[in-house]
């Protein structure tokens, strides 16, 4: 158990430095309208670009990313079944994540960042 803890961590690391760093790369060549997850979120959500501070909306996607990519491959590794059986439960609460926490966060910039 304090081995996955430990693995659960050090992936949650790794995504987040990997997302944070492409992110930080697009923002500084000013491609930030290419980044998918801010364009969903921009127009879903009808958030206004003038207001929007992009660094910390992305930062926020960065962690989000990470937790998703971490919290699959940890429940991948932690279940007792066979391969297919841990994708596709691993699949599916990938899949339920990404919903939950992309509208909680995509609310969440509405009130800070939407337009009136």
């Amino acid at each position: 158990m304090g081995f996955t803890v430990i693995m659960f961590v050090v992936l949650f690391v790794g995504v987040y430095l990997v997302f944070n760093f492409i992110f930080d790369d697009m923002l500084k060549k000013e491609k930030y309208t290419k980044i998918s997850e801010l364009v969903l979120l921009t127009k879903k959500f009808d958030l206004d670009k003038k207001k929007m501070d992009y660094k910390k909306a992305l930062n926020g996607i960065a962690l989000i990313n990470a937790l998703i990519v971490a919290v699959g491959f940890t429940i991948t590794d932690l279940l007792p079944f066979n391969i297919v059986i841990n994708l596709l439960i691993a699949f599916a609460v990938i899949l339920i994540m990404m919903f939950g926490m992309y509208f909680a966060y995509g609310n969440h910039l509405k009130k800070k960042w939407g337009k009136k």
